[in-house]
């Protein structure tokens, strides 16, 4: 399995609406080592967009447990795989969800091969979700989110815990809230996790690029 980088591009405005193809055509023609694998997490009002850039591979930031039909305002699996979105984030601390939601979600993302990355605040929610069959689960502590603090420098204990118990789900792990830099990647690899989920450190950067470039060097 590659290392997984997922860029969560937020409701930032450098990053949504007429902002986001300026955006993400600074990522076109990027050097990623075969290792790493890098995603793009979309505002749903953008998601149109990714068929723009077949290079690139794009996640939503939301999905509903709803097919096409009357669902005003809901998201479909269907509806992002004809958009060339390829899985989704569920259950960011800005967009949480009941476990109801969460769990029928996954069962019909499950059964039609969509990969779904479930974000967890601690270590209960992660073991609970990670039965789940998603993609991935990823950890992040809400109060460390767009900070300066790191929860690989924080709470690096809980990472491991977190790691050994959905390891026995076979499920692996993200690491988020404030990851900034390759030392808070590398740190991630090292207590067992698969990849980062990021946003603020690259997108609110002066060079993107440039900051997804430093963040995955030597990895």
């Amino acid at each position: 399995m590659k290392n997984t980088v997922i860029i969560n591009l937020k409701h930032y405005e450098i990053s949504s609406g007429k902002s986001c193809e300026r955006f993400l055509s600074s990522f076109i023609g990027m050097d990623i080592p075969e290792n790493i694998r890098v995603v793009f997490a979309l505002n749903p009002i953008d998601l149109r967009i990714a068929r723009d850039f077949p290079e690139l591979e794009f996640y939503s930031q939301h999905v509903d447990p709803v097919s096409y039909g009357a669902f005003t305002s809901k998201i479909s699996i269907e509806s992002l795989m004809d958009m060339g979105i390829s899985g989704s984030i569920l259950n960011h601390s800005e967009n949480r969800l009941n476990k109801e939601n969460i769990s029928k979600t996954l069962d019909r993302a499950y059964r039609m091969g969509f990969p779904i990355v479930v974000c967890s605040e601690n270590l209960v929610e992660a073991g609970e979700y990670s039965k789940l069959r998603p993609e991935f689960i990823a950890y992040e502590p809400p109060e460390l989110i767009g900070g300066n603090v790191s929860v690989t420098s924080s709470k690096p204990e809980i990472i491991r815990d977190v790691v050994n118990l959905c390891s026995a789900n076979n499920v692996p792990v993200l690491v988020g809230a404030g990851i900034k830099n390759n030392d808070d990647f590398a740190k991630s690899l090292e207590l067992g996790a698969h990849g980062v989920l990021v946003a603020s450190g690259i997108v609110l950067s002066k060079d993107p690029l440039m900051s997804l470039n430093s963040l995955i060097e030597k990895l």
